[in-house]
């Protein structure tokens, strides 16, 4: 998801859809699925900014609306009521608001019945309060010295009688309540060892080359995890956090350090990310992440990952403050093509480790040009053909992209061909092969559903779609 600054006006080509029954009639399709064996069909829209969703039973979702209502989708129809509205608590400014749910279950679970199932959902919101004391993280006087603090927090609710209840929290970190508008990440996923994992991003955002030149040098963006030695330490952006599905350090602990919040910290040097996902197969956690005016990326995560921000981004050495700026200056490219000096200098190499523990690579796939790449989705399904089974696909909010990837024999690289073995796309054109959905404006979520479907969540139409055969 790109700042408002970056979001270029998208024109969304129309799908007419007709109800019959339990049927949908799609018109076009050929329009929004590359594959003409599969087609888009309508779940339901009048979502209010939807920003995620996750699945409690058959045909049976939540979805959440940036603003801070949890919404209800039985057999096609949003209930009357949210089950969940806490818009009063959420600060819903700039990116921030509710953002992210992950599901799983409870310690007393019934595996004959999903619908009976004790089900513990997470939420992560960005939160008001007034009591800096409630931060159980590092939280500097600049940031919390105000009663208008503001943080991202993680909450666990039981599902209990068709609503959320009890919730308890796991985590909480700070958000400067007057320039982190955007950059504030949010998605969230629970891992195979049971972790909470999510996404922060550094928190701050530059628009022009002045600007940037001032973070880089003195302000925000001069952090431990963005990749500066004497930085201000680690406050719970910048990364991935894992935690505890009880708020404890989680199995991960200490990968960088003992020290609280960087004991919370699976991977660092990230600028933002609105997507993660686990391989089914490996387990190994992949991101996306958004880059300035280019790098946009997908990276492969290990314990320990340091995507290289701000020093790097895709394949990028940051040697010029102009390269964050969101509009190129006049006569500038993007990319390794905008710096005077392309080469990488011995600061843009010196990634901060915490004495070793970090390492430093490059990410899997780049696009030297703005996307906006969200969602991330490791489809473990056949219902859409055995060629896409376990395949990779990721969302786009720019242009309402899907692409399809697949992955190569240990499953630690993309599969890619021809222009784009070089892991980096400098235009669109030499995607085309890997495009498999277009025209789904502003995508924010993709979700393999219990149906075995890709199920698709538009934040700019407010639509909830899935992917289906063609002669479903």
């Amino acid at each position: 998801m790109k700042t408002v600054q970056q979001i270029i006006f998208v024109i969304l080509l129309s799908l007419t859809l007709v109800y019959i029954g339990d049927h949908y009639l799609s018109v076009n399709a050929e329009e929004f699925i590359t594959n003409d064996d599969l087609k888009l069909e309508l779940v339901e829209e009048g979502f209010k900014s939807p920003t995620s969703m996750g699945f409690i039973g058959q045909n049976d979702l939540l979805v959440l609306e940036k603003e801070g209502k949890v919404q209800r989708v039985i057999d096609k129809k949003i209930l009357p009521y949210p089950i969940l509205d806490i818009t009063s608590i959420i600060n819903s400014a700039g990116e921030r608001g509710l953002l992210g749910i992950a599901i799983s279950e409870g310690n007393g679970s019934d595996n004959d019945n999903r619908y009976n199932k004790d089900l513990d959902i997470y939420l992560l919101y960005t939160e008001k309060t007034t009591n800096s004391e409630f931060v159980n993280n590092y939280c500097s006087p600049e940031n919390c010295k105000s009663n208008d603090l503001v943080v991202n927090s993680l909450y666990k609710y039981k599902f209990k009688n068709d609503k959320l209840v009890n919730p308890e929290l796991l985590l909480r970190t700070p958000v400067d309540r007057n320039s982190s508008l955007f950059h504030i990440g949010g998605v969230i996923t629970v891992g195979p060892d049971k972790n909470v994992y999510v996404t922060a991003g550094d928190g701050n955002i530059c628009v022009s080359p002045e600007d940037c030149e001032n973070l880089l040098s003195e302000g925000a963006l001069r952090s431990q995890t963005t990749n500066f030695e004497n930085g201000i330490r680690p406050s719970g952006n910048g990364g991935i956090l894992s935690v505890n599905v009880n708020g404890e350090i989680s199995n991960y602990d200490n990968i960088l350090g003992y020290d609280y919040p960087l004991n919370l910290y699976y991977a660092y040097g990230i600028r933002n990310s609105f997507g993660i996902d686990f391989d089914p197969i490996t387990g190994y956690l992949w991101d996306t992440e958004n880059g300035p005016a280019f790098g946009d990326e997908i990276n492969l995560v290990k314990p320990g990952f340091n995507s290289g921000w701000a020093k790097k981004q895709g394949v990028w050495s940051i040697v010029n403050p102009s390269q964050l700026a969101v509009d190129p200056p006049p006569g500038k490219e993007r990319g390794y093509h905008l710096s005077d000096n392309p080469q990488i200098t011995n600061e843009s190499e010196r990634f901060v480790n915490f004495n070793g523990n970090g390492k430093y690579s490059d990410p899997e796939f780049t696009w030297n040009y703005t996307v906006g790449v969200t969602s991330i989705e490791f489809f473990n399904s056949d219902k859409l053909g055995k060629e896409y089974k376990n395949d990779l696909f990721v969302g786009t909010f720019n242009d309402g992209l899907i692409y399809n990837f697949n992955l190569n024999n240990d499953r630690t690289q993309l599969a890619l061909n021809g222009e784009l073995q070089d892991k980096v796309a400098e235009t669109n054109e030499q995607l085309q092969d890997v495009i498999f959905g277009k025209n789904m404006e502003s995508i924010t979520d993709l979700e393999t559903g219990p149906d075995g479907y890709l199920y698709v969540l538009s934040i700019g139409e407010g639509k909830l779609w899935r992917i289906v055969p063609a002669d479903s």
